[in-house]
């Protein structure tokens, strides 16, 4: 359509096609630049994808003459910003056009439930089913702020979906949620009757605060997922439905915003929670399918990962006391500490800004007269720490500055006023290789300032009982490389850092003793060769030159040739298939990439990835399989003492568990047992470091000294 030298003398925008495309046209003659000539310019600008996407659909849209400009914008010049603002619109309408067609098509087999007669005849329906889907609609996403306002239900043998509002903002008929909640109690309870679910920590943690406790097993299929395809871009129940079911499905965000669910109409709810239970059921018989084609990574979801869901919403329930005296009283003493630090950098580097690179970079290298690369702490400053004091001055800046904002000044404030508690969030497979993880609340365990740890404590009469996996990783790496001098290492019983320093820096194992710097540059070696490090990296991690370092990876791998052999022998797998087996093939680690090589850098990344999956992720199995045994310990120990005996966190290598003060010297044993033996690496025998925390400091208190006191 030629569109050139049209005008109108006054823009208006009004619903005719025809006026509209009039409209847009005079505006962009007035500017004088055509409607060709602004859309090149828009289009020409640096664009993401998604960007790209919209500014085409509104591109069309004005085209046909379907949209026009804003009357407030029609004296401006036409940007990407009323572009993509005008995309919004045409969003917004087709939203509201699609949930019009959601309660215009509701299926036969979704039900709003919204009486007694029909809310007894549906809990007699899934009193007899061996599957159910379950759901709860809520006002937001705070376990501990948010409210119920209904729950869906799904009859998987029957196909009914079921949805029952209590707590929408309407003037329509719902059922008391009390009463609702009563009656659905025995369904949710069931210890024969098994669930599905996605995300069920939200779901039972909200069940939790109306008293119910969820019983029988559950199918989560957010964590299923995890095992199917631990690289998913989202692990959100919609793009998985809408990827492998072929069933589209917006986001709740994109369908209804901000509102809470309460504020959606009834009608509505039922098109939207109703669907959610039929997909989840759709998705978890999907999943299963493909999973039994792995038979034993099916058995290990079925029998660890979804065992672990209700164990983890304990942890997350369970809370951590902050000590917040503790708190003030270091935080004080941290603060005028890092004055005075500043006060010196400052006399050194002078008035700048010590937050930006730039201004720091310059400073640093006039300070000691001699050019760096950047001002990153382990590549650059930990290095030159060595040589220059001011250096030094920075990083214990840095550090306190970090730990005063990030730890000791913020964790009080995240105590929940409901609890008294400080709650995290644990995350089962937080890493592809299915390692844990821990946020939510700014509280990430996993990487918690040891200054930081002594604010967390222990509530009176009871006591923290850490085991820690004595070297984890690398009895690990014994087992699968089968090399003969790490196995003969672990089955006497040595220290392998000591073995290590001593074979590789030549020197007496006498001298490469706990505390030694043999002993300490040995475990930074082998670290470097679980992760592939390299020559460079590790000179800066051991303040020494890049050929020493070099000649130490050079000693590892003729010392011990077996482990060389074995992950080049992973390497090769990567290359063939794309992924790597974990221990008993009970999960995969998988890298496509691996198959084509993108970069030198990229290329090898991936193959270092191999090695280090196969090593954390079966570690990461270990620590789950304990998890679940150590319930059980506990469920079985809180029944026979009356005392709560509760699991804490798993922390890296190490499981921490909550036990009454008067804990006995068997029971320590008990729980020991329980560490060594539920999981071994083939002949490789376990060790576990015990100690005890009244605070959680770095040592804690040996069992020994414990039973001394």
């Amino acid at each position: 359509m030629d569109i050139e030298g049209l005008e109108i003398k006054k823009p208006k925008l009004v619903d005719k096609k025809s006026d509209n495309l009039s409209k847009a046209v005079a505006i962009y003659n007035l500017h004088k630049e055509t409607f060709e000539e602004a859309w090149e310019r828009i289009m020409a600008m640096k664009n993401s994808a998604p960007q790209e996407e919209k500014l085409l659909e509104v591109l069309e849209a004005m085209k046909n003459g379907d949209i026009g400009r804003n009357p407030d914008k029609v004296n401006k010049k036409f940007s990407r910003t009323e572009a993509l603002d005008l995309w919004e619109a045409i969003e917004a309408e087709r939203i509201e056009k699609e949930l019009q067609e959601m309660v215009d098509n509701i299926p036969d087999n979704y039900h709003l439930i919204t009486d007694e007669p029909h809310l007894n005849r549906m809990i007699e329906v899934l009193s007899k089913e061996e599957w159910i889907v379950f759901d709860v609609e809520t006002t937001g996403v705070d376990v501990y702020e948010d409210y119920i306002v209904g729950n869906v239900l799904t009859a998987v043998s029957k196909d009914l979906h079921f949805y029952i509002p209590t707590k929408h903002d309407t003037d329509d008929f719902q059922l008391d949620h009390e009463l609702v909640m009563n009656k659905l109690k025995s369904i949710y309870e069931d210890e024969t009757i098994n669930k599905i679910a996605h995300n069920s920590k939200f779901d039972i943690q909200m069940l939790t605060n109306e008293g119910i406790d969820v019983n029988g097993f559950i199918w989560d299929t957010q964590e299923a997922m995890k095992l199917l395809n631990e690289n998913e871009r989202s692990f959100a129940l919609k793009p998985l439905v809408d990827k492998y079911l072929k069933i589209p499905s917006k986001t709740y965000g994109q369908l209804f915003g901000k509102k809470g669910f309460n504020e959606i109409d009834l009608k509505l709810a039922l098109a939207y929670a109703a669907k959610d239970g039929d997909v989840t059921n759709k998705l978890k018989d999907f999943q299963v399918k493909h999973m039994k084609k792995m038979p034993e990574v099916y058995k290990y979801c079925v029998e660890v990962e979804m065992p672990l869901i209700p164990i983890i919403v304990r942890m997350e329930r369970l809370g951590f006391e902050i000590d917040v005296e503790y708190a003030e009283k270091l935080g004080k003493e941290l603060s005028e500490e890092v004055n005075e630090l500043g006060k010196l950098l400052k006399e050194e580097f002078g008035d700048i800004n010590m937050n930006s690179p730039v201004q720091l970079k310059k400073a640093i290298e006039e300070s000691i007269g001699r050019e760096i690369s950047n001002t990153n702490a382990d590549d650059t400053l930990k290095p030159l720490s060595k040589e220059y004091e001011i250096i030094k001055v920075l990083l214990r800046y840095r550090e306190i500055n970090k730990l005063y904002g990030t730890y000791i000044n913020t964790l009080p404030n995240l105590i929940n006023n409901k609890t008294g508690r400080l709650h995290t969030v644990f995350n089962q497979n937080g890493a592809v290789t299915g390692r844990f993880s821990s946020g939510g609340a700014g509280v990430n365990l996993q990487n918690q300032d040891p200054k930081a740890r002594p604010l967390f404590v222990a509530p009176e009469g009871y006591v923290w009982l850490g085991g820690d996996f004595s070297q984890q990783e690398y009895r690990a790496l014994a087992y699968f490389s089968q090399e003969p001098s790490l196995v003969e290492n672990y089955k006497k019983g040595n220290d392998l850092y000591s073995t290590v320093a001593s074979e590789v820096f030549d020197k007496p194992i006498e001298e490469c003793g706990d505390g030694s710097i043999y002993r300490d540059n040995a475990k930074v070696i082998l670290l470097a060769t679980v992760y592939g490090t390299g020559a460079r990296t590790l000179s800066n991690q051991l303040g020494s030159s890049v050929k020493e370092a070099q000649k130490f990876l050079d000693n590892f791998k003729t010392r011990y040739p077996t482990v060389a052999k074995w992950i080049e022998g992973n390497r090769r797998f990567v290359q063939r298939h794309g992924f790597v087996w974990m221990d008993g093939h009970k999960r995969k680690r998988r890298l496509p990439d691996a198959r084509n090589q993108l970069s030198d850098n990229w290329y090898k990344s991936v193959f270092t990835q191999s090695t280090n999956a196969i090593i954390q992720g079966s570690a990461s199995i270990q620590t789950k399989m304990c998890l679940i045994k150590l319930s059980e310990y506990c469920k079985m120990k809180t029944e026979e003492t009356g005392k709560e005996w509760e699991i804490v966190m798993p922390i890296h290598d190490e499981i921490i568990i909550q036990v009454p003060e008067d804990i006995t010297k068997e029971e320590v044993d008990e729980f020991e047992n329980i560490m060594l033996n539920t999981y071994i690496f083939g002949d490789i025998p376990n060790k576990i470091d015990l100690a005890f925390y009244k605070r959680w400091t770095r040592d804690g208190v040996k069992v020994e000294e414990w039973f001394d006191v």
